[in-house]
C-alpha cells in the first residue's frame, strides 16, 4: 500500500507506481505541512462516473482527484474549513461547497470559480426590497447570506488575519470589569473584535460605546469573527457617518438632524420634550449607540436592520424619529428626567412594524433641505485587499485622549505599585501587631492553661492519694480474704487427706480382715492337713502296736527297722511343716512391708500392731504344729 502526501504540491501523481491492493485499499492520501502537522480532510464527494472525486481539507483547500488520470489538483482555496461537498448534476465540471459561514459557493473544477454568493449581480436587489416590503423582514434561513450581499463584504482574511495578530489592544484588556458577560467564548469574542477595530483606527480604542455597538453583532456570528468585524466596521463606514467629528462628545450635528426632523413631523412632542429639559442627547442618542439593541428584541432588531441594511444609511435616523413619534402617548405622560431615561433604556410596548413604516414615511415625506441624505453619503462597502482608512474623528483629541489615557494608566500602575507596598507594609505591620497580639494572647492562655494543669495535677495527686489509700485497703482485705480462703482450703485439704487416711486405713483394715480370714482358712486348712496326717500316724501306730503285740518276739528286728523308718518320716514331716511356715512367715512380712509404705508415720503404731499380730498369730499357730507333732513322737516312743 503506498502513502502519496499532497503537502503543498498544486498538482502531481496519485501513485508513482502501479498499485497492488491490500484487503481493499489502494492508496492513503495524506496532506502535512510544516513542522510535520497533518491537516485533515473533512469531507468529499465522488462525480457521477465515480472516476474521480472532490476532498476538502481543514484549512479550505479543495483537491481534485481523478483516479483514472492518475493526477491530483488544488482547485480552490477558500480560506475557511467546508462543511459539505456535491457535484451538480447538470454540470459535471461544477461542484458547491458549503462553508462555516452559512454560505454556499459554486466552483468549476476545470476553471476560476463562479461565485454566485459574492456578486451582488447574484441577487436582484429589487426582488429583495419586494421581498422585504411584502414579508417585512427576510427568511432568517439566509438572512446572514442576504446581508453579507447588501453589505458587499470584502472577506479579507489576510487584512483581518494581520490585525488579530496584533492581540488583544490595551484598551479591552480588562473589558470583562466593565462589561461582565456570562459566556466566555462571547466575552473573548467580543475582545477579539473590538482590538481588531482598535488596531485598524486608534479612535476605537476610545470610544466608550463602542461594545455597545459591537455586541449584537458579536453575538450573532460569534462563530465567524472576521464576517463580524467586517459587518461593525461597514456599520461605522456608513452609519456611523460624522459620529466621531466631535469626540469625545456625542455627535451634535447627527442629533440636530435628528431633532429637526422631530421638529418638522411632531413640533408638540418636541415641545413637551424641551418643557421637561429633555435633550437630544438623552432621547436620540441612546438609541444611536445601542443600535436600538436596550429596546427591542432579538426578533425585532434582526427585522429593523433587515430594513436598515436595505435602505439608505440615513434610515437610521428616520428610525430614531420613527421610535419617537410613535411612542408619543407615553413620552408626553412623562416630565420626570428619570421616566424619560428609563424609557430610552429599556424595552416598551412597541409595534415595530409600525415603527419600520413610519420610518418609510419619514424618508419620503421629509424636506430635502432637512433630510440628514443632504450631510450623509450614500453606502460605500469595504474595499477589497485592504481595509480603508478611517480618519474621520479629530486625530489630536485622539492622540491626546491616547496620551493622557496612557498617562493615567502609569499612573494607575505607579499608583497601584504603591498601594501595592502600602498594602504589603499595612499587611506586614498587621501581621506583625497579629503575632504580637498572637504571642500575648498564647502567653496569657498559656499562663492560664499551666495554672488549670497545676490545678488539674493537684487534684489527680489528691484523687491519686485517695485511690492508693482505697487500693492498700483493697490489698488489704484482698489478702485477709486469701489468708482466709487459704486457711479454709487448708482445712478442707487437711479434712480430705484426714478422710482419704481414714479411707485408706478402711480399706488396710478390710485388706488385713480379708488376709487374716484368708489365712485363718489356710491355717485351718494346714491344720486340718496335720490332723489328718496324724490321724493316719495314729492309725499306722495302732496297727504296728497290733502287730508288735502278735510278734512281738518274731519279728523284733523287723519292729527295728519300721521304728527307724517312722522316725525318718516324722523328721521330714517336719522339717517340711517348719520351711512352709517359714514360706507364709516371710511372704506375710513382704505384704506387710508393701502396706506400710503406703501408710503415713501417724499410722505407723497401727501398722506394727497388724504386723506383731499377724506374727503372734502365725507362732501360735507353729507352737501349736510343733507341740502336737511332739506329742505324736511321744505316742510312738
Amino acid at each position: 500500500m503506498q502513502v502519496t502526501d499532497i503537502g503543498n504540491k498544486e498538482d502531481g501523481k496519485i501513485w508513482h507506481r502501479k498499485p497492488t491492493s491490500a484487503k481493499g485499499l489502494m492508496v492513503t492520501v495524506v496532506r502535512t505541512v510544516q513542522q510535520a502537522k497533518t491537516v485533515r480532510f473533512l469531507h468529499v464527494a465522488f462525480d457521477t462516473t465515480g472516476e474521480s472525486f472532490i476532498a476538502g481539507d481543514h484549512h479550505g483547500n479543495i483537491y481534485v482527484l481523478d483516479i483514472g488520470r492518475n493526477r491530483f489538483r488544488l482547485v480552490q482555496k477558500t480560506g475557511q474549513a467546508c462543511t459539505a461537498l456535491a457535484f451538480t448534476l447538470r454540470r459535471t465540471t461544477e461542484f458547491l461547497v458549503a462553508l462555516a459561514d452559512y454560505t454556499v459557493k459554486c466552483f468549476d473544477k476545470g476553471g476560476p470559480s463562479t461565485t454566485y454568493n459574492e456578486l451582488p449581480a447574484g441577487l436582484n436587489r429589487k426582488r429583495l426590497v419586494a421581498l422585504l416590503k411584502a414579508f417585512g423582514e427576510y427568511p432568517a434561513k439566509y438572512r446572514m447570506f442576504v446581508w453579507r450581499s447588501l453589505l458587499f463584504l470584502p472577506e479579507n482574511y489576510a487584512a483581518y488575519s494581520s490585525l488579530t495578530d496584533k492581540g488583544l489592544h490595551t484598551a479591552y484588556l480588562a473589558l470583562g470589569d466593565k462589561y461582565p458577560i456570562k459566556s466566555q467564548k462571547l466575552q473573548r469574542g467580543l475582545q477579539r473584535v473590538l482590538s481588531a477595530l482598535a488596531h485598524w483606527a486608534a479612535i476605537f480604542g476610545e470610544v466608550e460605546y463602542l461594545p455597545l455597538v459591537a455586541f449584537p453583532f458579536v453575538k450573532l456570528f460569534q462563530n465567524n469573527p472576521m464576517l463580524c468585524f467586517e459587518v461593525v466596521a461597514t456599520i461605522i463606514v456608513n452609519w456611523c457617518q460624522h459620529w466621531f467629528e466631535y469626540f469625545p462628545n456625542p455627535p451634535l450635528n447627527i442629533l440636530s438632524m435628528v431633532e429637526n426632523v422631530l421638529a418638522h413631523h411632531d413640533k408638540e412632542l418636541l415641545q413637551h420634550l424641551v418643557d421637561c429639559g429633555i435633550t437630544s442627547q438623552l432621547y436620540v442618542w441612546p438609541l444611536l449607540e445601542t443600535l436600538f439593541s436596550e429596546v427591542l428584541t432579538r426578533d425585532e432588531w434582526l427585522r429593523l436592520f433587515d430594513n436598515i441594511f436595505t435602505n439608505h444609511p440615513s434610515f437610521l435616523l428616520m428610525t430614531c424619529v420613527a421610535y419617537i413619534t410613535c411612542s408619543r402617548e407615553p413620552l408626553l405622560q412623562c416630565a420626570q428626567k428619570q421616566d424619560f431615561e428609563y424609557f430610552f433604556h429599556h424595552r416598551n410596548n412597541l409595534d415595530v412594524g409600525a415603527m419600520i413604516k413610519e420610518a418609510y414615511r419619514l424618508m419620503s415625506n421629509t424636506p430635502a433641505d432637512i433630510h440628514p441624505k443632504k450631510i450623509l453619503s450614500d453606502f460605500s462597502p469595504l474595499t477589497q485587499g485592504q481595509y480603508p482608512i478611517f480618519n474621520q474623528y479629530p486625530e489630536f483629541i485622539v492622540e491626546y485622549q491616547s496620551r493622557e489615557r496612557e498617562k493615567i494608566r502609569l499612573q494607575e500602575m505607579e499608583y497601584l505599585r504603591e498601594r501595592q507596598e502600602l498594602s504589603a507594609m499595612h499587611a506586614e505591620f498587621v501581621r506583625r501587631q497579629a503575632e504580637e497580639e498572637t504571642y500575648y494572647a498564647q502567653q496569657e492562655l498559656l499562663q492560664k492553661t499551666e495554672e488549670q494543669r497545676r490545678n488539674i495535677l493537684a487534684q489527680e495527686e489528691e484523687k491519686l492519694t485517695e485511690q492508693r489509700a482505697k487500693l492498700a485497703a483493697m490489698k488489704r482485705e484482698l489478702k485477709v480474704k486469701e489468708l482466709q480462703l487459704l486457711d479454709a482450703s487448708r482445712r478442707r485439704f487437711l479434712k480430705h487427706q484426714q478422710e482419704v487416711k481414714a479411707s485408706q486405713i478402711e480399706k488396710l483394715d478390710k485388706e488385713i480382715n480379708r488376709k487374716m480370714d484368708l489365712r485363718d482358712q489356710e491355717t485351718a486348712v494346714a491344720i486340718e492337713d496335720l490332723e489328718v496326717r496324724q490321724m493316719e500316724l495314729e492309725a499306722q501306730r495302732r496297727r504296728l502296736e497290733e502287730v508288735s503285740n502278735l510278734f512281738i518276739l518274731l519279728v523284733i528286728p523287723i519292729n527295728c527297722f519300721v521304728c527307724f523308718h517312722l522316725l525318718k518320716e516324722q523328721d521330714q514331716t517336719e522339717q517340711r511343716v517348719g520351711d512352709e511356715v517359714n514360706i507364709r512367715l516371710r511372704k506375710a512380712e513382704r505384704e506387710n512391708e508393701s502396706i506400710a509404705q503406703q501408710l503415713h508415720k501417724p499410722n505407723k503404731n497401727i501398722q506394727v500392731m497388724h504386723v506383731t499380730t499377724n506374727h503372734v498369730f502365725f507362732f501360735g499357730h507353729y507352737s501349736i504344729i510343733q507341740r502336737n507333732h511332739v506329742d505324736q513322737m511321744e505316742g510312738l516312743s
